[in-house]
């Protein structure tokens, strides 16, 4: 049974984070939320890993929740998670995010070789490709995605969401995943529940793109030592939907040892 919370705000640069401690003397695993959200999302699953012996700490990213409003970049981003590992002085620990914390979670995994798992649940950038489509569709399929794009950041008329939509398209996802230095964990959900939402050509574009990134993301693990993919029956929340699962497969990698937890071989 989890304890009360120990809160910490932990400032960079200007910007204040929003830090939640739940306690445990084994090894620590950070819990990122993701675009949108709070790090509220992960209360079906830190109680799983608490109980199981972990030390559960959730983060509200810059811009979010509890945290300061602040302008996103990826170099931040770490910096931030960065800043809140050596304040509150936790060592080398595990790092899991959902969505664009899952992002964070998988460009951690390319700086920093002693962390012992890295998990992304379902994070993308873009759906601007790879579609599973011939050249000319696949071409089209990337205008109608930008077009759809465009057109939400436009519509919300917030630079925020604009720098923030900028960034994911400057990023080459399987460029990080093959950088990998440690465990890194890609959790892949196989629900529609996002393209439901869609218009109906946006909504085809997207699903060709799931499959698509499917296929190159299997080759990328094919090739990737410290890669792993996992399917999961799920919506894009594969934290909310299925809590067991993800601290499962969590604490699966995470091998009871003499010293608390260890890193468990693959």
């Amino acid at each position: 049974m989890m304890t009360e919370a120990t809160k910490h705000v932990v400032s960079r640069e200007g910007v204040d984070l929003a830090v939640r401690d739940h306690g445990g003397t084994g090894a620590t695993v950070v819990l990122l939320h993701g675009g949108g959200r709070t790090m509220d999302d992960w209360r079906p699953v830190a109680p799983l890993l608490a109980a199981a012996g972990l030390r559960v700490l959730t983060a509200d990213l810059r811009g979010h929740g509890a945290s300061s409003p602040a302008l996103w970049s990826w170099p931040d981003a770490i910096a931030d998670l960065t800043a809140v590992i050596d304040r509150l002085g936790l060592g080398e620990p595990a790092v899991a995010g959902h969505s664009l914390g899952g992002i964070v979670a998988a460009l951690w995994a390319t700086r920093r070789p002693r962390c012992p798992l890295a998990v992304n649940l379902d994070g993308h950038t873009n759906p601007t490709g790879p579609f599973d489509l011939d050249a000319g569709a696949a071409r089209a399929a990337g205008r109608t995605m930008r077009r759809f794009l465009e057109e939400e950041v436009r519509r919300a008329g917030d630079p925020a969401l604009a720098r923030l939509v900028a960034e994911l398209g400057s990023l080459d996802l399987f460029a990080t995943y093959r950088a990998a230095r440690c465990p890194l964990v890609v959790v892949q959900s196989e629900g529609t529940d996002l393209e439901e939402l869609l218009p109906p050509e946006v909504a085809a574009a997207f699903a060709a793109y799931r499959r698509g990134f499917a296929r190159e993301l299997a080759a990328v693990a094919d090739a990737t030592p410290l890669l792993s993919v996992v399917d999961v029956p799920t919506g894009h929340d594969v934290h909310l939907q299925a809590p067991d699962r993800v601290a499962g497969l969590i604490l699966d990698r995470l091998a009871p040892g003499r010293d608390g937890y260890r890193p468990a071989s693959r």
